[in-house]
């Protein structure tokens, strides 16, 4: 299974410049592709502010399997944490707990920051 950042399904969603390469990579991977809770929430968020159509976005998220967050994430990430950007250590928790192989980021800090201790594929 491979857990995809956030950044990858927003930029999929609002056809920013690199929904290309985002969608070349998840059609070359198929199937046990996920994104956690957080991402889920994120991508509505950011849907909801650009007034897309929240049925399409829906369909979109629930292409993908839905890793739930709970508590261990939050304190592993806390062990991970390098500064700068919580959020990204409690992507990378979740999927650690959740057995994903990779994590999928368009965010070249967090591929910096995290690819040492965790395979992170740097989309662009």
């Amino acid at each position: 299974m491979i857990c995809l950042d956030a950044n990858v399904v927003i930029e999929l969603m609002l056809k920013r410049p690199r929904w290309e390469a985002c969608s070349r990579y998840i059609d070359s991977k198929g199937e046990g592709l996920a994104m956690t809770v957080l991402s889920v929430d994120l991508a509505m968020y950011f849907a909801e502010g650009k007034k897309l159509d929240l049925d399409a976005v829906q369909g979109l998220l629930r292409q993908f399997i839905w890793l739930p967050l709970i508590e261990a994430d939050t304190n592993l990430a806390f062990s991970m944490y390098r500064g700068d950007d919580f959020e990204d250590a409690l992507q990378l928790a979740v999927a650690k707990r959740e057995g994903c192989e990779r994590f999928a980021t368009l965010d070249r800090g967090l591929h910096r920051k995290y690819s040492p201790a965790y395979p992170v594929d740097l989309l662009s």
